[in-house]
Order: C-alpha cells, then structure tokens, then sequence
C-alpha cells in the first residue's frame, strides 16, 4: 500500500451535493459516486472500491474520467432530476428565511407608527398653544373693550 499513489478531485460543495444525491440513484452511477465521494474524503483506491462495489481498476478510471469531464460522466436526463430535487431543498430552507425579514418589517412599522402618533400628538399640541394664544388675545381685547367703555360712560 505505500506505493499506491493518492488521487485528489477538488470536488467542489454543489458536485459533492450532486454526487451524494446520485449515491441514492440508479447502480452503476451510485456505485461510481461513491467511489468518487470516497476518494474526495481522503481514502485509498482500494477502500474507494470496497465501498462502491466496483474494482480498484474500474475506481482509478472513473477517476480519470471524472477529472477530466466532472459532473458530466453522468447522464444529462439523471443530472436535471438530481438539479431539480437540490433546488426544491434549497427554496424550501430559504423559505424560512423571509419570516425573520417580516418581523423586522414589523418593528419597522412599529417604529413608524409611534412616530406618526408622536407628531400627531405634537401638531394637537401645537393646536392647543395657539387655540389658547388666540383665546387669551381674544380676553385681552374683550377687557380693553370694556375698560374703553368704562371710560367713556
């Protein structure tokens, strides 16, 4: 074994997604992802093949093969399917997402209802000033008037 040679995939995270949805999938492309997500976790040829069930030969090709085409080893028909089921879970987790966007839309109205009723109570206080200002200038007139009347009589 300190002479068998170590492959490394770079498997990036959505082809490790892909390539665990395509473990549950149909047998010989199960077995070949397997091999491959074996291989990207650090183990040898030999137990790549013992997992998948293929031979070490079969599991150094597919190496290769992979290397050089990727994701597209796999059937374009069987990649839309595994694609598709991935964009389901992801919009069902980002579903959850919003709700916490709503709460804060909710304070933020919150926020804006306090202010409003706040200036509202402000412009009936600023009412009241000036009702009471035009009320007392009313009084005042009223007693010049009448003090002017007293003088004359």
């Amino acid at each position: 074994m300190s002479g068998e040679r170590e492959y490394e995939l770079f498997i990036t995270e959505e082809e490790s997604q892909v390539l665990e949805a395509l473990v549950s999938s149909d047998v010989p492309y199960s077995q070949r992802a397997q091999a491959l997500l074996a291989i990207d976790a650090g183990s040898s040829v030999d137990q790549a093949a013992l997992v998948s069930g293929l031979r070490a030969t079969q599991v150094k090709y597919w190496i290769g093969v992979f290397s050089n085409s990727r994701l597209s080893v796999f059937p374009d028909a069987l990649l839309v399917d595994i694609e598709e089921v991935l964009r389901v879970e992801v919009l069902q987790k980002s579903s959850d997402k919003p709700k916490k966007k709503k709460k804060k839309d909710k304070t933020k109205k919150k926020l804006k209802k306090k202010d409003g009723k706040k200036k509202a109570k402000g412009t009936q206080k600023l009412k009241d000033k000036k009702a009471s200002k035009s009320q007392k200038a009313e009084k005042k007139l009223k007693n010049k008037k009448k003090k002017k009347s007293v003088k004359k009589k």
